[in-house]
């Protein structure tokens, strides 16, 4: 067994074949690479691209914010982490900040980008960055078309319990254990 904090991870030879896209939605794209695996078979390796998204620990007075949102995909309302696209030429952060007062009506004094990471890398071209967000001030909210969010939130002692709770999705619990683990909860 390898200790994989000290070895380098090795990345064998696997050629992409061709690269075809079957479907784009103005949201995400989709598609597939044809692929040469290491014993020389090929093999159809199905992916969906979507932008990078930032995910907002957002603390205020001793309180972690979250929203209410129904997500049609799995026909459920679940209270979630705020989070959202980053749009060209904007860092987590920016983005972050952004996002926050356009669902909740608070804007961040200061961002940090606790990590980032790719996504459910099986199948999605998606990278996910948690950043927290702190001293915010009450603006206006400027909510998109498809967007019906109620914002509310949770001291921090029952942040963990509440983004464990059914339903929850995988977002959320990293955020909030991602802060759990950075001594912010």
């Amino acid at each position: 067994m390898t200790d994989h904090h000290l070895a380098e991870l090795t990345a064998p030879d696997w050629p992409v074949v061709e690269s075809v896209v079957e479907y784009e939605t103005g949201w995400y794209t989709g598609g597939y690479d044809l692929v040469e695996q290491p014993d020389g078979s090929t093999k159809r390796y199905y992916w969906a691209e979507l932008p990078p998204a930032a995910v907002i620990v957002g603390i205020t007075d001793g309180h972690l914010l979250f929203v209410e949102q129904y997500r049609p995909a799995i026909r459920e309302t679940q209270l979630e982490l705020p989070a959202g696209i980053v749009e060209p030429g904007e860092t987590f952060c920016e983005a972050a900040a952004r996002e926050l007062a356009e669902e909740t009506g608070f804007e961040p004094a200061e961002t940090t980008l606790l990590d980032s990471f790719w996504c459910s890398t099986g199948v999605l071209r998606h990278r996910r960055g948690i950043v927290l967000a702190e001293t915010l001030t009450p603006v206006e909210r400027t909510l998109d078309s498809n967007e019906f969010l109620v914002p509310q939130t949770v001291p921090l002692e029952n942040a963990v319990a509440v983004a464990r709770s059914q339903p929850t999705n995988d977002a959320t619990i990293e955020g909030v254990l991602l802060a759990q683990n950075e001594d912010i909860l």
